[in-house]
């Protein structure tokens, strides 16, 4: 009898969850011992409204008899399960209990999308958690202050993750607008009626009425055949209806080459908003960042830490990221963890993150990286880590009959060495008869280098790219410029495609004022080719007979500076020394005590300024000059506080270039070649960087060389003047240039 009562009481519990479950508010709230034992249950129910009317005869005489069931209970002394009722009166000592659980990150960096969403750039990962784990990790993550969940219908967890948000949301600290949530379409879902059921289940099982962005997971079907079906052009409209309906705010992609993004944006009313790729220092990406960069597509950065627990699922070898010595070096210096390390340098690189863990420390300790920055240095080793692989390569989507037959069709990069340099090589131009002076030391110089002075922030790295591919050789840097940090850049992207090698690029560089002392010239060289990313300069100078000093002489002296550089040669850090700015009589100085003669003198040289004596003292010398500001220097009018004619408006430099059919830029570079210089002509704009290389294959006639060798104007553009003081050493230009 006893066993039939019971048998009929958990039948009648069963019927009443059922019931009940349609008034469910939230996910139920269980603890439990340290053996992970169950402890207790808190159930959630909103029955705002509900009436009688709700309910069907059956139900109702269930609640009938489960009333009965509790009374008999209660007088028996048995526990009964408490019911707590949320009201207007008790709901600020609710929300104050659960804002106790959260921490609230204030600064929390964020990038503006393309369209004005704005996406926090730490988010929590939540591939390859074990079932039922990921729950609590979001649980773990939006309570220490993530705002950014990154999902996929393939993950197979976005029930636990719904699970979590109803939780949260219940809470009331966190509302869903607070939320950046992405998921990914998989691959059988990309067919035109097939793209809104599936995100409407993931809707469903997220349990919120929209998607802050969508991606394609993959440009795979898994069809077999020459082409990717359903197209991804079906795909793409299917998801920009979504937009249109309000079910999706921003759409992208997800392991998509440049080139299949190009395809996207030929026919794309919705631009994609994000591009989510590996990105860590093991896989840098530089070229598709710069890409991304010039279309406006945020990057989102998956496996930060080098996906180290996949390596056994795609049977990996080969270094692991996280083990790294460099890294271990800068995380131990800074006092930070690996995995913060690598999260703070994916935040610099220009990426939002999705760290990946179900450890509540770790989730916090991943988030620990807002209020401090890698130092510089230590971002450029993180960025020179020579080891460059992909660690998850796609080849399980590879089919003999296609669409995708190998990685170079999946990703559009050749993955063998001789098709990677067959494609490198196709972004090259090789100027086959680059003008070359030989120095007093053998050395040879390109005639025609770029010049980076005076670059925005962010603009030189592009520029010096541009350069190298349209065949330039020569970079011209200097320590002062404060970008050479970003040439680095461009010359670890350059010298990875295989095409240009270091030993055909001459680098110069120039040594600042604050660094003359004996002690102080190595370091600074030394930093210098740490942001430069080489291991050698072709070319250091004194940037200017100038230390700072006030008195009767420069100190410390110029000899004592020249000696340490002839230090650097002997080392083989610093192939050729030189001077710039320097007058004769300063050039002379040097020679008088110069175990390694100066090789170049580098100055302000064009038709406005054509310092014929100097060239003739330095042709007798041996010495090499470089000008700089070969277009009369247009953009430093306002610096100087310049007035008086500009050379790139003079009347005659109109009229030759107009006779030629070339533009004054390019007469002048002409020029300054013709005058016997190398030049360094500045630009960022790579049709101009081109068109300044355009001058090899022609020269001035000889009437128009000399009509503007005759041009009347005769100054600097760059002066002296902030290098004067009353007291010395220069008090005077004269002093200065010794004129």
């Amino acid at each position: 009898m006893a066993a039939m009562e019971g048998d009929r009481v958990a039948e009648l519990g069963a019927e009443l969850r059922a019931c009940m479950a349609r008034f469910k508010s939230r996910e139920d709230h269980v603890s439990r011992d340290e053996n992970g034992v169950e402890k207790g249950r808190v159930k959630f129910f909103d029955l705002r409204g509900v009436t009688e009317d709700k309910f069907d005869d059956k139900e109702k005489a269930n609640m009938a008899e489960a009333m009965r069931v509790l009374r008999e209970r209660k007088q028996k002394g048995q526990q009964l399960p408490k019911v707590i009722k949320i009201t207007p009166q008790n709901m600020e000592a609710f929300l104050r209990q659960s804002r106790a659980k959260y921490n609230v990150v204030e600064n929390m960096p964020t990038q503006t999308l393309n369209n004005g969403k704005r996406i926090p750039l730490i988010g929590l990962g939540t591939w390859k958690s074990k079932a039922g784990e990921i729950k609590q990790a979001t649980l773990h993550a939006l309570r220490a202050g993530y705002r950014h969940i990154d999902c996929a219908e393939y993950y197979a967890n976005e029930h636990e993750i719904g699970q979590a948000l109803q939780i949260v949301f219940a809470e009331g600290v966190v509302k869903r607008e607070d939320v950046f949530l992405t998921s990914k379409l998989w691959n059988n879902h990309h067919g035109r009626e097939s793209v809104k059921p599936a995100v409407q289940k993931i809707l469903r099982d997220l349990k919120v009425n929209h998607l802050d962005l969508l991606l394609i997971h993959w440009p795979v079907t898994g069809n077999v055949g020459p082409t990717v079906q359903p197209s991804i052009r079906e795909t793409w409209q299917a998801m920009e209806d979504l937009v249109s309906e309000g079910l999706v705010h921003s759409i992208g992609v997800s392991n998509f080459s440049t080139k299949k993004v190009d395809d996207i944006l030929a026919y794309a009313k919705v631009k994609p908003a994000v591009l989510q790729v590996e990105v860590h220092p093991y896989w840098r990406q530089d070229s598709l960042l710069t890409y991304c960069q010039e279309k406006g597509i945020h990057v989102t950065a998956y496996s930060p830490l080098g996906s180290p627990d996949s390596s056994t699922m795609f049977q990996r070898k080969g270094p692991k990221l996280m083990d790294d010595p460099v890294l271990a070096s800068v995380a131990s210096k800074l006092n930070k963890s690996p995995a913060q390390c690598l999260i703070r340098w994916g935040i610099q690189h220009g990426t939002s993150i999705l760290p990946k863990s179900v450890n509540e420390g770790r989730i916090k300790s991943n988030l620990d990286v807002i209020d401090w920055e890698l130092p510089r240095e230590d971002y450029e080793s993180l960025c020179g880590l020579v080891t460059q692989e992909r660690m998850v390569n796609g080849s399980f989507w590879l089919n003999p009959s296609g669409p995708y037959k190998t990685l170079e069709d999946l990703w559009d990069v050749p993955h063998d060495a001789e098709a990677f340099l067959r494609q490198s090589r196709a972004k090259y131009n090789v100027v086959e008869n680059m003008p070359t002076q030989t120095l007093n030391n053998g050395k040879r110089i390109p005639l025609i280098g770029l010049g980076t002075w005076k670059s925005k922030a962010g603009e030189i790295k592009q520029a010096t790219l541009h350069a190298l591919r349209a065949g330039y050789r020569h970079i011209d840097c200097a320590e002062y410029y404060a970008n050479e940090h970003e040439i680095g850049q461009a010359l670890q992207i350059v010298f990875a495609e295989g095409v240009v090698k270091r030993e055909d690029v001459f680098l110069t560089s120039k040594l600042w004022n604050n660094h003359h002392g004996r002690e102080s010239v190595k370091p600074a060289v030394q930093k210098i080719l740490r942001d430069l990313k080489v291991n050698h300069l072709d070319l250091l100078l004194i940037h200017w007979p100038v230390t700072g000093n006030v008195g009767p002489t420069v100190q410390p002296s110029i000899r004592e500076t020249w000696q340490a550089m002839e230090d650097l040669v002997s080392e083989g850090l610093v192939h050729s020394i030189g001077v710039s700015n320097f007058s004769t009589k300063k050039v002379d100085d040097i020679l008088a005590y110069a175990k390694v003669k100066p090789a170049v003198l580098q100055v302000e040289v064009h038709p406005y300024w054509r310092q014929d004596s100097l060239l003739t003292y330095c042709q007798e010398k041996g010495i090499h000059v470089t000008a700089y500001s070969p277009l009369g220097s247009p953009d430093s009018s306002t610096m100087f506080q310049r007035k008086g004619p500009k050379l790139m408006d003079d009347p005659v430099l109109a009229s030759v270039a107009s006779k030629l059919n070339k533009s004054p830029a390019q007469c002048l570079i002409r020029w300054g070649i013709q005058h016997g210089t190398s030049i360094l002509p500045k630009s960022v704009n790579e049709g101009r960087i081109k068109s300044n290389l355009d001058v090899i294959d022609w020269e001035l006639p000889r009437e128009d060389y000399e009509s503007l060798c005759g041009l009347v104007t005769q100054e600097r553009m760059v002066s002296a003047k902030f290098w004067i003081h009353p007291s010395g050493p220069y008090k005077t230009q004269k002093d200065f240039w010794d004129e």
